[in-house]
C-alpha cells in the first residue's frame, strides 16, 4: 500500500463509522489528509503517516498538526495515524496538547473491531478539542474501492 492509499482507507474507515469524509492529501497540505466531518462529533483532521516498517512518527508531525488544525482546517479535533510507531516524546506531547494518536496496534483494532473512531478517541461533540489517548487497546486497515457510495 503506498501513501495515497493509506490515507483513501483511512477516509474509508472514516465513512464506515458514520462521517462525511473528504481526502484532501497532498503537497503543501498543511498537516491534513483527511478532513471529516460528523454532525454529533464535529470536524475531525487527519494526518496519515505511511511509514517503513519499524519506523517511528515524531513529535515534530504532532507539533505541525496542533499548528493548523484549528487555524486552518477550523477543526474539533485532530488525530495522526500512522502504520508504524510514535515516539515517546510525540505520544507525550500529544496528550499534553490534545492531539489524537493511532500507532499500527490501535490502527488494527479500529479497522478489526469496527470500533468506531470517535469512541476510541472519546469524543463527545463538536467545541471539544481534547482529544485523550484511545481508550481501548484497539482493528486490521482495509481499503476500500474509491468510488464506494458516500465516499469522496
Amino acid at each position: 500500500m503506498d501513501d495515497r492509499a493509506f490515507e483513501l482507507a483511512l477516509r474509508d474507515l472514516l465513512v464506515r463509522d458514520g462521517w462525511r469524509a473528504d481526502h484532501v492529501g497532498r503537497n503543501g497540505d498543511q498537516a491534513a489528509d483527511v478532513i471529516a466531518e460528523h454532525p454529533r462529533f464535529g470536524r475531525l483532521v487527519v494526518q496519515a503517516k505511511h511509514t517503513r516498517v519499524g519506523a517511528k512518527v515524531g513529535s515534530q508531525v504532532m507539533y505541525q498538526v496542533k499548528g493548523t488544525a484549528g487555524p486552518v482546517h477550523d477543526a474539533d479535533a485532530a488525530v495522526v495515524v500512522t502504520n508504524g510507531g510514535f515516539t515517546r516524546d510525540a505520544v507525550a506531547w500529544g496528550r499534553r496538547h490534545d492531539i489524537g494518536w493511532m500507532d499500527r496496534a490501535r490502527l488494527d483494532a479500529w479497522a478489526d473491531s469496527g470500533e468506531p473512531l470517535h469512541q476510541l478517541l472519546g469524543l463527545t461533540g463538536p467545541g471539544r478539542r481534547r482529544l485523550p489517548g484511545l481508550l481501548a487497546a484497539p482493528p486490521r486497515l482495509r481499503p476500500s474501492d474509491e468510488g464506494a457510495p458516500g465516499v469522496r
